[in-house]
């Protein structure tokens, strides 16, 4: 089964400085996907790997460039 995504602040939790008391809003922000450009990656000799906006749950209405 596939993680699923709970937000920025639940995934690093044991990271940051927050504790159970914290309020949590969350959007799901953060979990972009990132997908393969296999192309792109022998070209140029390495892994690359692009972020893709279209997907995450607080993209504004405009693409970003």
């Amino acid at each position: 089964m596939a993680h699923v995504w709970r937000g920025l602040i639940e995934e690093y939790r044991d990271r940051l400085p927050v504790s159970d008391a914290t309020p949590v809003i969350s959007l799901r922000e953060g979990g972009t996907p990132l997908v393969y450009a296999c192309v792109l990656s022998e070209r140029l000799g390495v892994e690359v790997w692009l972020k893709y906006d279209g997907a995450n749950p607080t993209t504004p209405s405009r693409t970003a460039v």
